[in-house]
């Protein structure tokens, strides 16, 4: 009898031990969002970050979140014709920490397994209510994806720095815009690795993203005209990042032009291009630049002198950053769920 009952216990250990190891085996997923026009994981901006620290402007539609700030087209710019911001956010903006661990190698976070389909929110659902039009954002993406990726502005792998939970919450169309596929992939991936090395050297860096219109060009759309949401492709992103040490605000500022489908492959794929390949400086532009061409105002919360020093050094080139801070770099196998 005893011997039975030692074989028992043995026997639930085991299955206990086994049922323990493969649901830690099982990766991490984002969960859909249902009929809730809602994020699916509660959402918070974590004490010590301050993610629109620098403040541009102007602001509209505002979102605060745990993982970043957004500031998208609001129903009226919905309803101006000459708007171009339609269904994107006019800029993005978020605070990233360094992750080093106490062997001075950096931490990865845990990631999950990106959504299927990307998460909608009742505050902009005037997009689709009138006309009626196919409910979501998501749905003007379906069969564009090859050639236009719905590119974040706060990078997933960014947030999830934060948590992983806040990692899946920046699959939301406030964060997105259509990016070209092999630039989003490719040279501006590059640089939001860049951005996890700066994070880790200068111990936090701001990043403020979004789209650029040229006011004489004409505005292509991707959506299926009167049946899903059209949503405008900007002709160009850019990218500031913003580092403050021993009390003095530099910035970097990068411009990079979008392209068409007959110029696929002038963006190199980050997998199997190494990072080193990656030269940022001819994305470098100024701040000065940036405004006249998007018409907003970046670090306005600093004196002008203040602003002015910034701005005489963003379009210089990036700032070196030793090995020891990298983490994630180009170079290796495609990690769909990275992009």
């Amino acid at each position: 009898m005893i011997i039975k009952r030692l074989f028992f216990l043995v026997f639930a250990a085991v299955a206990l031990a086994a049922a323990n190891f493969s649901a830690h085996a099982e990766p991490l997923a984002c969960k859909g969002q249902g009929g809730v026009k809602e994020l699916p994981y509660e959402t918070a901006v974590p004490a010590g970050y301050d993610h629109d620290r620098f403040a541009t402007w102007p602001r509209s539609l505002m979102f605060s979140y745990g993982a970043f700030t957004s500031s998208f087209e609001t129903r009226q710019d919905h309803d101006t014709p000459d708007s171009p911001y339609k269904g994107i956010p006019k800029w993005v903006s978020y605070e990233m920490h360094a992750m080093m661990g106490a062997d001075g190698k950096p931490i990865h976070p845990q990631g999950a397994k990106r959504p299927v389909k990307w998460y909608e929110l009742e505050a902009t659902d005037f997009l689709w209510t009138e006309p009626k039009l196919k409910p979501g954002i998501d749905a003007s993406y379906r069969g564009f994806a090859v050639l236009w990726n719905r590119g974040h502005m706060a990078a997933r792998n960014h947030a999830n720095r934060i948590s992983w939970q806040e990692g899946c919450n920046t699959h939301t169309f406030i964060n997105a815009l259509p990016q070209f596929a092999d630039m989003n992939q490719g040279d501006w991936l590059a640089l939001e690795n860049y951005a996890i090395a700066a994070a880790n050297k200068f111990g936090r860096v701001w990043t403020i993203a979004g789209p650029v219109f040229e006011p004489e060009r004409e505005i292509d759309t991707i959506g299926k005209e009167g049946v899903t949401v059209p949503v405008a492709i900007p002709h160009a992103l850019f990218k500031i990042l913003v580092i403050e040490t021993k009390g003095k605000v530099e910035a970097r500022a990068f411009l990079f032009h979008q392209a068409d489908e007959d110029q696929r492959g002038g963006y190199r794929k980050c997998a199997g291009t190494p990072q080193s390949k990656y030269d940022l400086t001819i994305y470098s532009t100024s701040l000065t630049a940036l405004e006249k061409a998007t018409g907003l105002k970046f670090l306005t919360n600093l004196s002008d002198s203040d602003r002015k020093a910034a701005d005489a050094v963003s379009a210089k080139a990036p700032w070196p950053i030793e090995a020891k801070y990298w983490d994630d770099k180009c170079g290796g196998d495609d990690e769909e769920d990275d992009v």
